[in-house]
């Protein structure tokens, strides 16, 4: 164990570069990349942005893609396990060793640049957008999957000259910085969209897809529309997944099935088809059949996303940090898990809608809804949950001790503990869940011998 400790990553000279309030702007991007020698340049690139639904249609996409025998990188945002799953390819994490010798380069690079004025304010997640290039044009990917971090007009991914854009779904989120209404949200999520490249979009309002379709539009951007250029239809949930017909200009209709629950996770795997089978065109690469597709879906995992991580007792986690995820979650659970008594343990950071997302937890049937606060600069404390909690009528709970009494207590078939929010939050409890069953395992196999 000491061996593997002493060659993690050292990431504490990055905490100098991380911020909350990012001074947006590509320049300092586009300098550290051409010191680098442009390695976004170099690669073929599908671009996702979108409010909801970035991370999960990569996942299926990655599999899709994988399917056809291409070496797929990925590029996603926050990390729920580890710092270095951020960029991976075919689901493979970066290694230690790669992220440390790259790290290193960056540093030396900035020690050297010091006196740069355009690099000053660089982020930390610059930093890791930039790495991300590099690393997946040095490993010679086939295609780089990049997923947006906020926006799409300035945020730090959109450097790059993609093959194939996708926008998922708009929502209120990030409102202080990316506008206060649908229309104009949109618009900056429309900036990625480029010059003559293929566009595809998700289900998305009217009002946001106007916005889009007309960005589209300037930008000669062939523009395919969920519902008009390829059509997913819900066929119901069942214990292993959400069922679905999909059909484009490639495929008649037929059925697929996606493990990920939620409808909103239909969406999100029609888009992932729709968005492979072009790039199969555009490449001239074969498609796949409807075989190829449905075990590529059925391989899907995307951890944090309705994920069970215990069946007993019964824990999932859902990491809905918005109002607009927060109504996907609740309908999920509706069509789910509708006769269970559910506790509810939530937190989120302070950039997102706190009173919103509780009231929409407090109207889940049959449930108990729990406050709580986590180990972050960025999470609301725990004086402001206890007293939100105070005011709504509701429990407040350290979420530690409260997993400690409840993984040891009794439970019923009938019950669930559904732990939501912050994705922020959602690693912490989900590392600390896995040491307790660690630990739990561990001890029974002592009292075996």
């Amino acid at each position: 164990m000491s061996m593997i400790k002493e060659e993690l990553p050292d990431l504490s000279w990055l905490e100098a570069y991380r911020t909350d309030s990012p001074n947006f702007g590509l320049e300092r991007m586009e300098r550290m990349l051409a010191l680098r020698g442009n390695p976004h340049l170099q690669l073929s690139v599908i671009h996702i942005g979108g409010t909801n639904g970035k991370g999960s249609t990569i996942a299926h996409l990655r599999q899709l893609l994988e399917m056809r025998g291409l070496r797929v990188g990925t590029f996603t945002s926050p990390y729920l396990i580890s710092y270095n799953e951020q960029i991976a390819i075919n689901g493979r994490s970066i290694p230690n060793q790669d992220l440390s010798r790259l790290l290193e380069i960056y540093r030396a690079l900035f020690e050297e640049q010091a006196n740069d004025e355009v690099l000053q304010g660089v982020t930390e997640f610059e930093i890791m957008t930039a790495l991300a290039y590099d690393y997946l044009a040095q490993e010679r990917v086939d295609v780089a999957i990049m997923e947006v971090g906020m926006g799409g007009l300035l945020d730090s991914t959109n450097v790059c000259r993609p093959d194939l854009t996708a926008i998922t779904t708009i929502g209120l989120d990030h409102v202080a910085l990316l506008g206060h209404s649908l229309a104009a949200i949109a618009e900056q999520k429309a900036g990625i969209i480029k010059p003559n490249v293929p566009l595809v979009t998700g289900r998305i309002e009217l009002e946001a897809l106007a916005v889009i379709e007309d960005k589209a539009h300037q930008m000669q951007a062939p523009h395919y529309v969920y519902g008009q250029s390829y059509q997913v239809q819900s066929l119901g949930g069942t214990d292993s997944g959400e069922q679905f017909s999909f059909s484009n200009a490639y495929r008649e209709a037929e059925p697929y099935l996606t493990p990920l629950l939620g409808q909103h996770q239909v969406d999100n795997a029609g888009l992932a088809i729709q968005l492979c089978d072009l790039y199969c065109q555009l490449k001239q690469l074969p498609l796949l059949t409807k075989e190829q597709v449905s075990a590529a879906l059925v391989a899907t995992n995307w951890p944090g996303r309705m994920e069970q991580i215990l069946h007993q007792p019964r824990i999932l986690l859902d990491g809905a940090h918005n109002p607009h995820a927060m109504e996907r979650l609740t309908r999920t659970l509706s069509q789910h898990y509708p006769d269970l008594d559910k506790k509810i343990l939530f937190s989120c950071i302070q950039t997102k809608s706190l009173e919103e997302m509780v009231g929409q937890l407090k109207q889940v049937p049959k449930s108990q809804l729990i406050l709580t606060s986590f180990a972050d600069l960025r999470s609301f404390s725990k004086e402001n949950m206890e007293a939100l909690a105070g005011e709504q009528g509701l429990d407040y709970a350290d979420w530690q001790r409260f997993l400690e009494a409840y993984l040891k207590a009794e439970h019923r078939d009938d019950e669930l503990l559904l732990i939501t929010g912050s994705l922020y939050f959602l690693a912490q409890v989900r590392a600390y869940i896995i040491d307790k069953e660690k630990e739990s395992r561990s001890e029974y196999g002592h009292e075996e011998n």
